[in-house]
């Protein structure tokens, strides 16, 4: 019976990887192009921040894209009601909602936008004091991807 020997990762290997995890998508497709052949560490690290940035970017398009539509039907349908009935009161919304949108935008995003920043700092300092990070569900797939 044969047994893997865990060997630690050198203080280079934890550096890229801690790297490909911080600067995102194009640090990780740097990194993993140096580094595929050459550490199994950085090469899985590198391919769980691709994984990981390709993710936030479909997630984040998905909200803009549910975003933009509420915020457009909240407009038009806040027009379409102004217009249907002409007197003046009607109009406040309608002027209103348009200087709103900034605001909407920030509240939705930012808790987001920390959440991610969260993740990365958090995977970047394990990766870089020598743990095997793995995000959840993500990590999993990205071992079968390399596996297969």
């Amino acid at each position: 019976m044969t047994e893997e020997v865990q060997v630690s990762p050198t203080a280079d290997e934890r550096m890229l990887g801690a790297l490909a995890h911080l600067f995102g998508i194009v640090g990780a497709l740097i990194i993993w192009a140096i580094q595929k052949d050459k550490s199994r560490f950085v090469r899985f690290q590198a391919v769980q921040a691709l994984a990981f940035d390709v993710a936030v970017m479909l997630f984040t398009g998905v909200l803009f894209f549910c975003l933009f539509a509420v915020i457009f039907a909240g407009m038009f349908g806040t027009m379409f009601v102004a217009f249907s009935n002409s007197s003046s009161e009607n109009f406040a919304p309608f002027v209103v909602f348009p200087f709103m949108f900034p605001f909407l935008m920030f509240a939705c995003i930012s808790p987001v936008s920390l959440a991610i920043l969260a993740a990365r700092i958090i995977a970047t300092l394990s990766v870089f004091s020598g743990n095997d990070f793995r995000y959840p569900l993500l990590g999993i797939q990205v071992e079968k991807f390399l596996a297969g």
